[in-house]
């Protein structure tokens, strides 16, 4: 009996949360982004600390395989990594999509303040141009290449690009950040921004400074072996880039060209 309800606490990924002999972090943050915002190069820097164990995005369906029905224990539970790999401080990445539409959680900005109560620190991630946000995102789908490490070639044929198809994603990104917004009202939180303080390398030192601090640690030295996608002449990768630049230039969007 007791065997069987461990193998079920197992399942549903809860059991390191009841587990006594496994100490939880002492610090705690979480990644509040969308995709292809930079999270990967953000947690690549951060585990460089050598207290740090940045996870993946863990309410992603794909890594819980159910919807969560209890997040805070199951957050518990995952924090506990940190520990099996000797670090005082855990961290995981979380998408608003994943909360609201795979695991159905109604209020996010109640989710949010609850993490803050419970001594979570939060740290928010987004891109500040739509338009490279959603061509990349494009890209990556197109080419299936995510990331790319230094010293990798990344050719590509052009590709066209459909215009209606790129107006309503980026639409969905501006609306979706708004959703963000919303939901970060009554929290604190770090701001990253992807082309502010990540597309350049050599920002990324002062950058992760800027986390240690917000999590009361003291800098490391920090590196990443990623590399953008996106080349900096769109035109270098896209056939239809003059109707691109027409399109976009006659939206809401058009002070994003480049």
């Amino acid at each position: 009996m007791l065997l069987r309800f461990k193998k079920k606490l197992k399942q549903l990924r809860y059991f390191n949360a009841l587990y006594p002999f496994t100490k939880l972090p002492e610090i705690k943050f979480v990644i509040y982004t969308k995709g292809r915002t930079g999270s990967t190069v953000l947690t690549e820097l951060l585990n460089s600390h050598p207290g740090i164990f940045c996870d993946n995005e863990i309410f992603n369906i794909s890594e819980t395989k159910t919807k969560i029905k209890f997040p805070f224990v199951y957050i518990k539970s995952c924090s506990k990594r940190a520990s099996f790999r000797r670090k005082p401080v855990y961290g995981f990445k979380m998408k608003i999509e994943q909360l609201k539409n795979e695991h159905d959680y109604k209020n996010i900005g109640k989710f949010l303040k609850k993490l803050e109560s419970s001594g979570w620190k939060i740290i928010y991630l987004r891109r500040s141009n739509i338009l490279n946000h959603t061509l990349s995102g494009l890209l990556s789908n197109k080419t299936k290449v995510f990331h790319l490490r230094n010293g990798k070639d990344f050719s590509h044929e052009k590709f066209t690009v459909d215009c209606r198809h790129l107006m309503d994603v980026m639409n969905y990104f501006e609306q979706l950040e708004k959703q963000e917004e919303e939901s970060l009202t009554n929290v604190s939180y770090v701001n990253i921004d992807y082309e502010s303080d990540l597309l350049d390398n050599s920002c990324h030192q002062k950058t992760a400074d800027r986390v240690f601090r917000y999590l009361g640690l003291e800098s490391q030295p920090v590196k990443t072996s990623l590399t953008k996608i996106i080349p900096e002449k769109l035109s270098n990768i896209i056939l239809n880039y003059d109707e691109l630049r027409e399109v976009v230039g006659n939206s809401k969007f058009r002070k994003f060209l480049p």
